[in-house]
């Protein structure tokens, strides 16, 4: 028998997950990546961000986790060969990608010592700059590709429902499974 939507805690999590990965991009890129290391305001940023990244890495193991345990919809089919192939491995560079970033984050974080300057154990300053870690490029060059990705994503849903008209996002809604 198959479904035609998600496991609801799969569709929460899918939003809930959408929402706190824009935030963490949005707070890396527009606020961290903007203030020096010596603005004592960095450390409220890099707080918010480093909690915002351990929960998006505890929500996509649960979410990996669900989904690996409940019923799926079919794949869906775009009328298109190629777009058919390149969906699925779209939605696998995304999960990917997310990990990178949490793993790339903890690395930055652990090599800087930064969970014990930012949640204020160490007195000690953060380090002049970041600039130059191959965990920050990592997670600077992922955060670009997961940016692409995620328009990408949205832009497929938005043709699945504005042109093809086919019910796709209902998938991905609330409602009763049947």
């Amino acid at each position: 028998m198959t479904v035609d939507r998600y496991h609801p805690a799969l569709v929460v999590l899918h939003w809930l997950l959408g929402v706190l990965i824009l935030l963490g991009l949005f707070m890396g890129t527009f606020s961290l990546e903007r203030l020096p290391n010596t603005d004592p305001a960095k450390l409220d940023s890099l707080r918010g961000h480093m909690i915002n990244g351990a929960v998006i890495g505890c929500l996509m193991v649960l979410r990996l986790f669900i989904r690996t345990r409940t019923q799926r919809p079919l794949p869906a089919s775009t009328g298109m060969a190629w777009a058919d192939v390149v969906g699925p491995w779209t939605h696998r560079a995304l999960y990917v990608l997310v990990f990178a970033m949490v793993a790339s984050g903890v690395a930055l974080g652990v090599n800087a010592d930064l969970p014990a300057i930012v949640f204020g154990v160490s007195v000690k300053p953060l380090p002049p700059t970041f600039d130059g870690s191959w965990m920050r490029v990592l997670h600077a060059v992922a955060a670009k590709l997961l940016m692409a990705l995620i328009v990408l994503h949205v832009a497929a849903a938005l043709w699945h429902h504005a042109v093809r008209r086919d019910g796709l996002l209902r998938r991905m809604g609330f409602g009763r499974r049947r």
